[in-house]
Protein backbone atom coordinates (compact mmCIF):
# COMPACT_ATOMS: atom_id res chain seq x y z
CA UNK A 1 0.00 0.00 0.00
CA UNK A 2 1.13 3.32 -0.53
CA UNK A 3 0.67 6.51 1.62
CA UNK A 4 1.34 9.92 0.72
CA UNK A 5 2.30 12.19 4.14
CA UNK A 6 3.01 15.75 3.75
CA UNK A 7 6.95 16.69 3.81
CA UNK A 8 8.40 20.02 3.87
CA UNK A 9 7.41 21.58 0.51
CA UNK A 10 6.03 18.55 -1.19
CA UNK A 11 4.37 15.40 -0.48
CA UNK A 12 6.07 12.25 0.03
CA UNK A 13 5.35 8.91 -0.75
CA UNK A 14 6.18 6.06 1.83
CA UNK A 15 6.08 2.42 1.57
CA UNK A 16 3.65 0.66 4.07
CA UNK A 17 3.71 -2.78 3.47
CA UNK A 18 5.21 -5.62 1.09
CA UNK A 19 5.12 -3.42 -1.74
CA UNK A 20 8.10 -2.31 -3.96
CA UNK A 21 7.02 0.90 -5.80
CA UNK A 22 8.88 2.11 -8.39
CA UNK A 23 9.88 6.13 -8.49
CA UNK A 24 10.20 7.41 -11.45
CA UNK A 25 12.06 4.74 -13.37
CA UNK A 26 14.22 4.40 -10.86
CA UNK A 27 15.34 0.97 -8.96
CA UNK A 28 13.18 -0.17 -6.22
CA UNK A 29 13.93 -1.05 -2.64
CA UNK A 30 12.13 -3.73 -0.15
CA UNK A 31 10.77 -2.04 2.47
CA UNK A 32 12.26 -5.02 4.82
CA UNK A 33 15.74 -6.26 3.95
CA UNK A 34 16.59 -3.30 1.47
CA UNK A 35 17.20 -5.01 -1.70
CA UNK A 36 16.88 -3.24 -5.05
CA UNK A 37 14.35 -5.33 -6.72
CA UNK A 38 13.43 -3.91 -10.32
CA UNK A 39 11.31 -7.11 -11.25
CA UNK A 40 8.84 -7.97 -8.34
CA UNK A 41 6.02 -5.25 -7.00
CA UNK A 42 5.56 -7.85 -4.06
CA UNK A 43 7.10 -10.74 -2.53
CA UNK A 44 7.30 -13.13 0.67
CA UNK A 45 10.72 -13.01 2.17
CA UNK A 46 10.26 -16.69 3.64
CA UNK A 47 11.49 -17.82 0.45
CA UNK A 48 15.24 -17.48 -0.42
CA UNK A 49 14.61 -17.52 -4.11
CA UNK A 50 12.44 -14.57 -4.06
CA UNK A 51 15.22 -12.07 -4.65
CA UNK A 52 18.14 -14.90 -4.70
CA UNK A 53 19.58 -14.57 -1.57
CA UNK A 54 18.86 -16.15 1.86
CA UNK A 55 16.77 -13.61 3.89
CA UNK A 56 13.78 -15.19 5.26
CA UNK A 57 11.18 -13.16 7.00
CA UNK A 58 7.99 -11.73 5.86
CA UNK A 59 6.54 -8.27 5.71
CA UNK A 60 4.92 -6.93 8.96
CA UNK A 61 2.05 -4.86 7.55
CA UNK A 62 -0.02 -5.02 10.79
CA UNK A 63 3.00 -3.42 12.72
CA UNK A 64 3.48 -0.68 9.85
CA UNK A 65 -0.19 0.41 9.62
CA UNK A 66 -0.47 0.30 13.81
CA UNK A 67 2.90 2.97 13.26
CA UNK A 68 1.33 5.05 10.30
CA UNK A 69 -1.56 5.53 12.69
CA UNK A 70 0.73 6.67 15.28
CA UNK A 71 2.29 8.95 13.42
CA UNK A 72 -0.15 11.33 12.04
CA UNK A 73 -1.60 11.42 15.56
CA UNK A 74 2.32 12.71 16.45
CA UNK A 75 2.30 15.05 13.10
CA UNK A 76 -1.64 16.50 14.36
CA UNK A 77 0.26 16.59 17.98
CA UNK A 78 3.24 18.82 16.05
CA UNK A 79 1.22 21.11 13.78
CA UNK A 80 -0.97 21.99 17.31
CA UNK A 81 1.98 23.05 19.26
CA UNK A 82 3.30 24.77 16.09
CA UNK A 83 6.99 23.24 16.41
CA UNK A 84 9.19 22.05 13.62
CA UNK A 85 10.09 18.61 13.92
CA UNK A 86 13.29 16.85 11.88
CA UNK A 87 13.41 13.55 10.78
CA UNK A 88 17.20 12.62 10.42
CA UNK A 89 18.15 9.35 8.37
CA UNK A 90 21.63 8.46 9.22
CA UNK A 91 23.55 6.16 8.56
CA UNK A 92 26.35 4.40 11.34
CA UNK A 93 29.17 6.28 11.59
CA UNK A 94 28.32 9.20 9.77
CA UNK A 95 28.53 11.74 12.43
CA UNK A 96 24.92 12.20 13.02
CA UNK A 97 25.25 12.44 16.89
CA UNK A 98 27.89 14.82 17.01
CA UNK A 99 25.96 16.98 13.84
CA UNK A 100 22.87 16.78 16.87
CA UNK A 101 25.21 17.68 19.26
CA UNK A 102 26.50 20.93 17.17
CA UNK A 103 23.07 21.85 15.80
CA UNK A 104 21.46 22.29 19.96
CA UNK A 105 24.72 23.80 21.17
CA UNK A 106 25.03 26.40 18.75
CA UNK A 107 21.54 27.09 17.31
CA UNK A 108 20.52 26.46 20.81
CA UNK A 109 21.24 29.79 21.39
CA UNK A 110 18.84 31.49 18.81
CA UNK A 111 16.05 29.19 19.74
CA UNK A 112 14.89 26.70 21.33
CA UNK A 113 15.55 23.15 20.43
CA UNK A 114 15.41 19.61 21.49
CA UNK A 115 16.27 16.62 20.50
CA UNK A 116 15.35 12.69 20.80
CA UNK A 117 17.94 10.22 20.65
CA UNK A 118 17.50 6.21 20.76
CA UNK A 119 19.35 6.43 23.89
CA UNK A 120 16.63 9.22 25.06
CA UNK A 121 14.14 6.46 24.31
CA UNK A 122 15.34 3.39 25.51
CA UNK A 123 16.04 5.46 28.71
CA UNK A 124 12.28 5.92 29.16
CA UNK A 125 11.39 2.39 27.99
CA UNK A 126 13.51 1.03 31.04
CA UNK A 127 11.53 3.26 33.34
CA UNK A 128 7.81 2.25 32.05
CA UNK A 129 6.29 -1.08 31.54
CA UNK A 130 5.05 -0.46 28.14
CA UNK A 131 6.77 -2.63 24.77
CA UNK A 132 9.86 -0.95 23.46
CA UNK A 133 9.75 2.85 22.53
CA UNK A 134 12.64 1.98 20.18
CA UNK A 135 12.10 -0.59 17.17
CA UNK A 136 15.21 -3.11 17.49
CA UNK A 137 16.16 -5.77 14.75
CA UNK A 138 19.71 -7.19 15.75
CA UNK A 139 21.91 -4.21 15.49
CA UNK A 140 19.94 -2.48 13.90
CA UNK A 141 18.02 0.35 15.97
CA UNK A 142 15.78 3.09 14.13
CA UNK A 143 12.86 5.14 15.67
CA UNK A 144 9.17 4.98 14.81
CA UNK A 145 6.15 6.27 15.65
CA UNK A 146 5.28 5.00 19.33
CA UNK A 147 8.57 5.62 20.66
CA UNK A 148 8.26 8.87 19.71
CA UNK A 149 4.50 9.10 21.28
CA UNK A 150 5.79 8.41 24.57
CA UNK A 151 8.62 10.61 24.37
CA UNK A 152 5.88 13.73 23.83
CA UNK A 153 5.13 12.94 27.60
CA UNK A 154 8.74 14.29 28.59
CA UNK A 155 9.33 16.93 26.03
CA UNK A 156 7.16 20.22 26.88
CA UNK A 157 6.71 21.90 23.26
CA UNK A 158 5.26 24.87 24.70
CA UNK A 159 8.21 27.18 23.78
CA UNK A 160 9.80 25.20 21.73
CA UNK A 161 10.91 25.65 18.04
CA UNK A 162 12.63 22.49 16.34
CA UNK A 163 13.24 19.11 17.95
CA UNK A 164 15.66 16.54 15.68
CA UNK A 165 15.13 12.88 15.81
CA UNK A 166 18.21 11.57 15.01
CA UNK A 167 17.13 8.10 13.53
CA UNK A 168 19.48 5.01 12.80
CA UNK A 169 19.39 1.41 12.09
CA UNK A 170 19.09 -0.23 8.90
CA UNK A 171 18.42 2.54 5.51
CA UNK A 172 15.03 0.45 4.91
CA UNK A 173 13.68 0.59 8.33
CA UNK A 174 14.53 4.13 8.51
CA UNK A 175 12.32 5.14 5.26
CA UNK A 176 9.69 2.71 5.82
CA UNK A 177 8.85 4.23 9.63
CA UNK A 178 6.84 7.54 9.81
CA UNK A 179 7.00 9.57 12.73
CA UNK A 180 5.12 11.96 12.21
CA UNK A 181 7.89 14.28 11.50
CA UNK A 182 7.37 18.27 9.57
CA UNK A 183 10.21 17.12 7.14
CA UNK A 184 13.04 14.20 6.54
CA UNK A 185 16.33 15.37 6.11
CA UNK A 186 19.35 12.28 5.25
CA UNK A 187 22.96 12.51 6.14
CA UNK A 188 26.11 10.87 5.25
CA UNK A 189 29.52 11.25 5.32
CA UNK A 190 32.44 11.79 3.30
CA UNK A 191 33.55 8.42 4.76
CA UNK A 192 30.49 6.75 2.71
CA UNK A 193 31.70 7.50 -0.23
CA UNK A 194 29.68 9.30 -2.87
CA UNK A 195 27.61 6.63 -4.31
CA UNK A 196 26.01 6.04 -1.24
CA UNK A 197 22.72 7.87 -2.23
CA UNK A 198 22.79 5.11 -5.66
CA UNK A 199 22.93 2.55 -3.04
CA UNK A 200 20.05 3.40 -1.45
CA UNK A 201 17.91 5.85 -3.48
CA UNK A 202 14.69 5.26 -1.62
CA UNK A 203 16.98 6.77 1.62
CA UNK A 204 17.27 9.97 0.22
CA UNK A 205 13.82 9.73 -1.80
CA UNK A 206 11.38 12.66 -0.91
CA UNK A 207 13.82 13.96 1.70
CA UNK A 208 13.39 18.10 1.87
CA UNK A 209 17.44 18.33 2.35
CA UNK A 210 20.77 16.05 1.95
CA UNK A 211 23.80 16.90 5.08
CA UNK A 212 26.82 15.70 3.68
CA UNK A 213 28.90 15.27 6.31
CA UNK A 214 32.33 15.53 7.17
CA UNK A 215 33.48 17.79 4.53
CA UNK A 216 36.71 18.46 6.54
CA UNK A 217 37.78 15.05 5.96
CA UNK A 218 37.51 15.00 2.33
CA UNK A 219 41.15 15.08 1.42
CA UNK A 220 42.01 12.00 3.17
CA UNK A 221 39.16 10.05 2.49
CA UNK A 222 39.23 11.46 -1.71
CA UNK A 223 35.49 12.38 -1.49
CA UNK A 224 34.67 12.91 -5.22
CA UNK A 225 32.09 16.18 -3.79
CA UNK A 226 30.65 17.11 -7.51
CA UNK A 227 29.99 13.28 -8.11
CA UNK A 228 28.11 13.24 -4.76
CA UNK A 229 25.88 16.05 -5.55
CA UNK A 230 25.17 14.69 -8.75
CA UNK A 231 23.93 11.34 -7.33
CA UNK A 232 21.84 13.31 -4.88
CA UNK A 233 20.40 14.72 -8.15
CA UNK A 234 19.36 11.41 -9.47
CA UNK A 235 17.46 10.36 -6.84
CA UNK A 236 16.20 13.42 -4.45
CA UNK A 237 15.98 15.67 -7.07
CA UNK A 238 14.37 18.67 -5.13
CA UNK A 239 16.23 18.40 -1.92
CA UNK A 240 18.70 21.09 -0.97
CA UNK A 241 22.26 19.82 -0.25
CA UNK A 242 24.14 21.31 2.60
CA UNK A 243 27.71 20.24 2.73
CA UNK A 244 28.71 20.51 6.54
CA UNK A 245 31.45 19.53 9.05
CA UNK A 246 30.07 19.39 12.38
CA UNK A 247 33.57 18.87 14.25
CA UNK A 248 34.70 22.46 13.08
CA UNK A 249 31.06 24.05 12.27
CA UNK A 250 32.02 25.00 8.63
CA UNK A 251 29.12 25.14 6.36
CA UNK A 252 26.85 24.77 9.53
CA UNK A 253 25.07 28.43 9.05
CA UNK A 254 23.61 26.75 5.70
CA UNK A 255 22.09 24.16 7.83
CA UNK A 256 20.66 26.77 10.36
CA UNK A 257 18.63 28.44 7.81
CA UNK A 258 16.82 26.21 6.69
CA UNK A 259 16.21 25.02 10.24
CA UNK A 260 15.05 28.65 10.55
CA UNK A 261 12.40 28.49 6.91
CA UNK A 262 11.11 25.43 8.50
CA UNK A 263 9.72 27.21 12.01
CA UNK A 264 9.00 30.24 10.09
CA UNK A 265 6.36 27.74 8.00
CA UNK A 266 5.57 25.84 11.51
CA UNK A 267 4.43 29.09 12.96
CA UNK A 268 2.77 30.64 10.06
Amino acid sequence: MLHKKPGFGHDMVFLTVGVCPARHGAAIMCDKCGCSDTTLRRHDHASASAHGHAYAHTHEAAELSHNDRLAERNRGFFLAKRVFVVNLLSFSGSGAHAFVERTVADYGQRRCVKAVTPDFLESIHASHDHHAAVAASNENIHLDAHGIAHALAHLDLDQTDVVLLENGGSAASQAVYDLGASARVALFSVRDGEFKPLKFPLFFDGVAAVVINEIDQIAATRFDLAKARAHVAQVAPDAQVLEVASATGAGMEAWYAFLDAGVKQAKA
